[in-house]
């Protein structure tokens, strides 16, 4: 819905005048025209889609049994909150994801459960906690993260899922890298690649092998990088329409077209073939991921900038800048004060010099 009816409750009349319409309306908005959701829109949201299992979760912090409906309905909030951490970024998640992750514990604590739905329970314990750490590290606060994503491996391991104590290894992993520690990062995944094994789909370990791509040029091994990338194509190929992938592995891309991938060549110094993916990479992105587009603009405009195109290099720098007002992501912050120190050698040219100027208004 359009303008301010997003901010309307989730009632049956606004539903049907909604959806009258929208079907009394045969043109298409386009991107521009379709607003965030708020947290609070978002909050009212997962609570209707759980209203209808309040008294069970309720009658389970009691000590009582809890059914199967209580872990879909939790799967359904966890679901809603990975994807607004893709329109917000993870600033704006760390309340919501702590708060689910008290009532989990509490149910494993205190309901009566047994067999699937135990482990069932311990996943979504495990998921919350790595979502957590997630949400931590792109807000900024790594020591958080950290935090968040061992107690989660401990959790992980309860849930009896390799491929998502692959995944939480490959989180830890992904943060060395971003925090200067490229060969920490390089071990971790390789652990992680091998606890996935054979055990889980080739979308997720295409995924994990593509982050090894970018630890890989991180520590200047070039052609790693490149035997990596090419290992990471081959798995993604085999990838099929079918595949039991696991719920989070939703927002995997082609490896080529992921950031990561894309950053890795800056780091290896080829910033015309950084610049070509991360296009490619920016073009197929899911419209709703701000917070991506984001990573994918900056490191975009740094190859520009590399590659002295600098009047590109301010417009997607100003475009990055525009985006970034509507994200809560410390990462995406910091990058673009990256873009400032990597933008200042050229601030005598005109265009350079006034993205610089609003970089560092908007950052003090």
């Amino acid at each position: 819905m359009p303008g301010p009816d997003v901010l309307a409750p989730f009632t049956p009349e606004v539903t049907l005048s909604a959806l009258d319409a929208l079907a009394a309306d045969p043109s298409r908005a386009d991107s521009s025209d379709i607003p965030l959701l708020p947290p609070s829109v978002l909050e009212a949201l997962t609570t209707k889609w759980t209203e209808h299992v309040q008294e069970s979760i309720a009658r389970g912090l009691a000590g009582g049994y809890v059914g199967v409906e209580v872990s879909t309905a939790i799967h359904a909030r966890l679901t809603a909150l990975w994807h607004l951490d893709d329109s917000l970024g993870g600033t704006a998640c760390t309340t919501s994801a702590r708060t689910d992750l008290k009532m989990v514990t509490k149910l494993l604590r205190h309901a009566r459960h047994s067999g699937q739905l135990t482990t069932d329970l311990h996943f979504l314990a495990a998921e919350y906690a790595r979502f957590l750490g997630w949400a931590e590290f792109d807000a900024g606060n790594t020591p958080g993260a950290q935090r968040a994503w061992h107690t989660a491996l401990r959790a992980s391991v309860e849930a009896a899922d390799p491929a998502h104590s692959a995944y939480l290894l490959a989180n830890l992993a992904l943060a060395c890298v971003y925090d200067d520690q490229p060969t920490t990062g390089s071990d971790l995944l390789t652990s992680a690649r091998d606890i996935a094994g054979t055990r889980t789909t080739p979308l997720v370990a295409a995924m994990i092998d593509t982050w090894r791509v970018r630890a890989a040029a991180a520590t200047g091994d070039a052609k790693q990088a490149a035997r990596l990338l090419a290992r990471a194509e081959t798995e993604y190929e085999h990838a099929r329409t079918g595949d039991d992938n696991p719920a989070w592995s939703y927002w995997m891309c082609r490896p080529s077209r992921m950031a990561e991938t894309g950053r890795a060549f800056l780091d290896l110094g080829d910033p015309a073939t950084a610049e070509n993916l991360l296009t490619d990479g920016l073009a197929a992105l899911e419209p709703g991921a701000m917070r991506d587009r984001v990573l994918y603009l900056v490191w975009i405009a740094t190859a520009q900038a590399r590659r002295h195109n600098l009047d590109a290099a301010a417009d997607t720098a100003t475009t990055a800048m525009d985006i970034a007002i509507m994200v809560e992501s410390g990462r995406c912050t910091t990058l673009l004060s990256n873009l400032s120190t990597e933008l200042t050698p050229h601030r005598t040219a005109a265009p350079v010099s006034a993205v610089l100027d609003r970089l560092n208004s908007d950052h003090r």
